[in-house]
């Protein structure tokens, strides 16, 4: 077994509070940052060329809302 496999199996049975605490930090960890800064920008690049075809609908505040609650 990969060690990639065992962690996440490992993970899997973590209680959600540890779970929460382990994905925080990964978030956090600086090894990450490049990848996420990239992964950012082709998403934000994304977004443009769907504006620039007008491929856009209007911004549902209260919807938003609902769902991060």
């Amino acid at each position: 077994m990969s060690n990639v496999a065992e962690v996440k199996e490992a993970t899997k049975r973590l209680p959600p509070k540890d779970k929460w605490e382990l994905y925080r930090w990964l978030a956090e960890t600086k090894d990450l940052q490049p990848f996420r800064l990239e992964e950012l920008r082709r998403e934000i690049a994304v977004g443009i060329e769907q504006t620039d075809r007008g491929e856009t609908a209007p911004l549902d505040v209260q919807a938003i809302k609902k769902e991060v609650r």
